[in-house]
This record gives structure tokens, C-alpha cells and sequence, in this order.
């Protein structure tokens, strides 16, 4: 596949799945949460939201280290042969919530409104390194972002 192609591929995923699991670490222990995300159309931005009341969010303000997995399975036979998932590195930190930002997030997760705009909640964004992506079960390949 193509870089073209496969970029294409990694946005195409990005704009259909609403969710991620989000991998943070505190005190050398991992730590995972699910999360609905929407990225920015150059693919340098993930965004998501967490209650600032959370291990998620005070993990990612003390390391800014973090990763996202994201995928098309269905949790059948053919996706050893049919599913892409994508590993998004990078650093975390909280954004603020302009109407730039709030609206790429909510085009994809207008349900979330109430979430994203309340006090307690914090909209956080990752600033992409890389992203590896996995496909026809062993194809794998590294997209740098810098």
C-alpha cells in the first residue's frame, strides 16, 4: 500500500470510529480508559474529553505521556485479515476549549455537548508523534509526524 493510500486509510478510521482506548501511565503501572476522540484533518491532534475529578486526567498532567488504540474490528474470523488498528503516540495536555476545538470535537461527538462544555471537564489534546498502523494481520508500518 501506498503512503497515500495508507493515509487515506488511517483518516478514513479516524473519522469512523467514536472510540479509543486511551493508555496512561503513573508510576511505571499502565493505566487504560475508553474515550470517544475526533482528530484534526492533518492527523496532528487528538482530542477527547475526562471529568478533571479522574486518575485518567491526573496521570496524563503529571506524565503527558500517552497512547491511543484505534480500530475496525468486529470480533470476527476475518479480522486477522480485514482489521487495521492504529497505535497514536504522543503528548497530552490540556487544551483549551475554543470554538475551533469544541466544534472539531462535536461534529463527531455531538452527544458529548453537555460533557465537553461542563466545569469539570477537561478537553485534552494529543500532540501526535507517530502513528503505527496495523493491517492485513502483519503488515505494520510507522507514520512519523514530525
Amino acid at each position: 500500500m501506498s503512503e497515500k493510500c495508507l493515509v487515506e486509510s488511517l483518516k478514513s478510521l479516524l473519522k469512523e470510529q467514536k472510540f479509543a482506548v486511551l493508555a496512561s501511565i503513573h508510576e511505571d503501572v499502565p493505566y487504560t480508559n475508553l474515550v470517544g476522540f475526533a482528530a484534526t484533518e492533518d492527523l496532528k491532534y487528538i482530542f477527547f474529553v475526562t471529568s478533571v475529578a479522574t486518575r485518567k486526567y491526573s496521570y496524563l498532567i503529571t506524565s503527558q505521556k500517552a497512547s491511543m488504540m484505534i480500530d475496525n474490528r468486529s470480533n470476527n474470523e476475518s479480522d486477522f485479515k480485514d482489521a487495521m488498528a492504529v497505535n497514536a503516540t504522543g503528548k497530552v495536555m490540556e487544551a483549551e476549549k475554543t470554538d475551533d476545538i469544541k466544534n472539531v470535537y462535536l461534529a463527531k461527538n455531538p452527544y458529548l455537548h453537555d460533557f465537553l462544555l461542563s466545569p469539570s471537564s477537561a478537553l485534552m489534546r494529543m500532540e501526535v508523534k507517530s502513528y503505527i498502523v496495523a493491517s492485513k494481520f502483519q503488515n505494520v508500518v510507522k507514520i512519523d509526524m514530525s
